[in-house]
């Protein structure tokens, strides 16, 4: 099995940037790719922070399922096509920071599901703010 990523940060943002959807708004570049893995760095914005500069859930929420989804791409040729199916989300610290980093992992590939890890962290802190359990449903 060759475990070349099928995409390159620039195709993902090519296939997404031109896209009326929430990553888009969301802002943030994927960093590096490779077969089954994603990493998506975001800066944040005053917009993104609770009271006493917390970076709130939906923010991390987001690039989690964005991290994922480029996962995703990068192991099934039509991943672009497939949808979150499920999520859930572990917080384990307080998110606070200039730069939110979502570190995707495919841990099982199969025919019509696709299941991953994120970490989430911040700034160049390796301790995790959030783990994420994510699957997308395959075309």
């Amino acid at each position: 099995m060759d475990n070349t990523p099928l995409i390159t940060p620039d195709d993902f943002h090519a296939e997404t940037d031109n896209r009326r959807w929430f990553g888009t708004w969301l802002g943030g570049r994927i960093a590096a790719l490779g077969w089954g893995t994603a990493d998506f760095h975001l800066p944040i914005r005053d917009e993104f922070l609770r009271d006493g500069g917390t970076v709130a859930g939906p923010v991390l929420m987001g690039a989690a399922d964005i991290a994922l989804y480029a996962a995703v791409m990068t192991a099934y040729p039509d991943g672009r096509k497939s949808v979150t199916s499920d999520m859930t989300m572990h917080f384990l610290r307080r998110p606070a920071g200039a730069l939110l980093r979502a570190r995707a992992e495919l841990v099982k590939t199969g025919r019509r599901l696709a299941t991953g890890r994120i970490e989430l962290s911040m700034d160049d802190d390796p301790r995790l703010v959030a783990h994420v359990a994510g699957s997308y449903a395959l075309p």
